[in-house]
């Protein structure tokens, strides 16, 4: 089954959020060498303090599809269990950035949520960027209270809440951030497959407090479902890796990625949902970069595995390349 297949005999059903009561100050952490402390309902602070100067290890997942009830789907998960803790294990990740479809939320009152203790039990500190199959049967807020090591965010919109939230990246307990990074919700049904105006909205007037505050920092942006630019990029040729399916850009019309330009800060946009691309490349001065799917629950004939991201603190740059379970040579 395709992802059109799969798109037209997936549930309907949206159910309502709330926001989250998280107390300010929670912290998650990684031994004593990553801390993570919430500010605000959509703000976090990283603290990144390595015993020997090191580049921040991010490991990027991507739609794994996880908690299908049906025999072979369970099998499945099981594969992409093993191969995930096993890609932890060579890795070495600090931290685990989620880019969506982590689960079949809407996929019937079955859906089984044990992937979450699965990720819980990595004992990384993760965070998790809405897909559209996150969305579903179960609240984002309900599904989201029983994250225990993943630190995620939201913000009251006008009219709902809004799951887009930052991190904010410190080396060494410095009182300034060296780079950010930011997580969108690029929605679940048409016309609202693209991140939403609120959420735009939302990200320039960081922008305008972090210019009135001095900080410049840059930044990546965490993103499910791919904004257009993707398939500008891919007309254009200027991309490497694999390309095998059409983008999926959905709703979005360049919004997203003009708020981006905007800004001046973004430098990548990392993005999921389309299981049989993994190919990434510059557009208009920003990187543009699919993750690898994650899940043998997916569709798609690509190896499993994830996007490892290396951040260098102190150049306030990165580097990123696919990551398998086993070490490529």
């Amino acid at each position: 089954m395709d992802r059109r297949e799969f798109l037209q005999t997936a549930g309907t059903g949206v159910a309502a959020v709330s926001l989250a009561t998280s107390a300010m100050g929670d912290e998650k952490s990684k031994g004593k060498e990553l801390v993570i402390k919430r500010l605000e309902s959509d703000r976090f602070m990283i603290d990144f303090s390595p015993e020997s100067p090191r580049p921040l290890r991010i490991l990027q997942l991507t739609d794994t599809h996880f908690g299908s009830p049906d025999a072979e789907s369970k099998e499945e998960d099981k594969r992409s269990y093993a191969e995930i803790a096993q890609l932890v294990k060579t890795h070495q990740p600090d931290f685990i950035v989620h880019t969506g479809d982590f689960i079949n939320n809407d996929g019937g009152p079955l859906i089984s949520f044990e992937a979450i203790d699965f990720f819980d039990d990595l004992g990384i500190p993760w965070t998790h960027a809405l897909g559209n199959h996150d969305i579903g049967l179960r609240p984002v807020s309900q599904f989201r209270k029983l994250m225990k090591n993943a630190s995620v965010g939201e913000f009251k919109g006008p009219t709902k809440t809004e799951f887009a939230f930052r991190f904010d990246v410190t080396q060494n307990r410095a009182n300034d951030p060296s780079f950010s990074i930011f997580c969108f919700d690029s929605g679940a049904r048409s016309p609202g497959r693209k991140v939403s105006q609120p959420q735009i909205d939302w990200f320039d007037e960081q922008m305008k407090k972090d210019a009135e505050e001095g900080l410049k920092t840059p930044a990546l942006a965490m993103i499910h479902i791919p904004v257009v630019e993707f398939e500008k990029l891919y007309a254009a040729k200027k991309y490497d890796g694999n390309y095998g399916e059409r983008v999926c850009y959905d709703d979005d019309k360049g919004d997203t990625f003009s708020a981006f330009k905007r800004s001046g800060r973004i430098k990548g946009v990392f993005s999921g949902h389309d299981h049989q691309n993994d190919y990434h490349g510059l557009w208009d001065g920003i990187e543009l970069v699919y993750g690898r799917v994650g899940g043998w629950s997916a569709y798609g004939d690509l190896p499993r595995g994830g996007r490892l991201i290396e951040i260098d603190l102190e150049k306030q740059a990165y580097a990123h390349k696919l990551a398998f379970h086993q070490a490529k040579s």
